[in-house]
């Protein structure tokens, strides 16, 4: 009786244990496929983030330039407005 336990015990931990490690072969099979995938997903993502603080600063430099047109006219106006009076 304890001889058949025992026999079913490892049978038991064999069946388990080949199941490991099918479930690691597959794991590893499934990242070796979507680490390609993922790896170009982040390069489009971080080439996107780049992207879009290029603009930023354009969009900054713009604004500055654009700051800096109005406040000259501004100051022509008046300086044309006092020599006027």
């Amino acid at each position: 009786m304890i001889i058949a336990g025992i026999k079913l015990t490892f049978l038991g931990m064999t069946v388990v244990f080949l199941f490991l490690l099918l479930l690691v072969f597959c794991v590893n099979i499934s990242f070796r496929f979507l680490s390609a995938a993922n790896a170009r997903e982040q390069a489009e993502m971080e080439a996107a983030t780049l992207l879009k603080r290029r603009r930023s600063l354009t969009t900054k430099s713009t604004d500055e330039v654009l700051v800096a047109v109005i406040s000259a006219a501004i100051a022509a106006h008046r300086a044309r407005t006092l020599l006027v009076r």
